[in-house]
């Protein structure tokens, strides 16, 4: 094995064994990390060699989810990109529970540290939550359903929406036996807020072209 697949291979396991112990605790912030190179089978400083601290592993899981869900996100757009007039919502939050179902312990880790005490950990979830909302936002089908709302408040939009999928994916994977309704909740979620963010913009314009008295 080279160098730099046995590195690769070393941070994938010390990831892996992570995932797996905070994924039985739903705790991420306590694990030890004697105790995950441990599961990992390596040694110690063999973690030294990969990730500064427990917080820059937790930042590695997020970073991971990040680029798996932004591939799965292109498939789905990439696929209906010649539908030029296709709601594309209803596949997209298909496809991420679907991805939820397949790849649990990231998600339920990831929505668990939601609120954690490690703040670097907080914060790479919320810039994986605004990475994966601009890139939606750059769908032109996506920008049609706001019309007129300014590009920075469109991804607001986006993140709220994404921070509430998060949390339902996590029902999801937990709940199999009601993954159609809470499919079917998500959808009804998406439209109210879509809906009032429209709504909301529009009574912002009319305020703003009427003349002061």
């Amino acid at each position: 094995m080279t160098s730099t697949a046995s590195t690769i291979h070393g941070r994938t396991r010390l990831i892996d064994a992570a995932l797996n112990l905070s994924y039985q605790r739903r705790s991420f912030s306590s694990l030890g990390i004697r105790e995950i190179t441990r599961e990992a089978s390596l040694s110690a400083p063999a973690f030294y060699r990969h990730f500064e601290d427990l917080a820059d592993l937790g930042t590695a899981v997020i970073l991971e989810v990040e680029k798996a869900v932004i591939e799965a996100f292109t498939e789905v757009r990439m696929s209906t990109a010649k539908e030029a007039d296709l709601d594309i919502r209803p596949m997209l939050v298909k496809r991420f529970f679907d991805w939820a179902a397949e790849n649990p312990k990231p998600v339920v880790v990831g929505a668990s540290e939601a609120f954690g005490p490690l703040e670097r950990m907080r914060n790479g979830l919320k810039k994986t939550i605004r990475a994966i909302s601009e890139d939606i936002c750059s769908d032109n089908r996506i920008a049609a359903l706001l019309p007129g709302l300014p590009h920075e408040e469109m991804i607001e939009v986006l993140e709220v929406l994404a921070q509430n999928v998060l949390f339902m994916a996590v029902e999801y994977v937990e709940k199999p036996q009601e993954r159609s309704a809470i499919y079917d909740k998500a959808l009804r979620i998406v439209s109210v807020i879509f809906a009032g963010a429209h709504a909301t913009h529009a009574m912002k314009l009319e305020q703003d072209s009427t003349p002061a008295p």
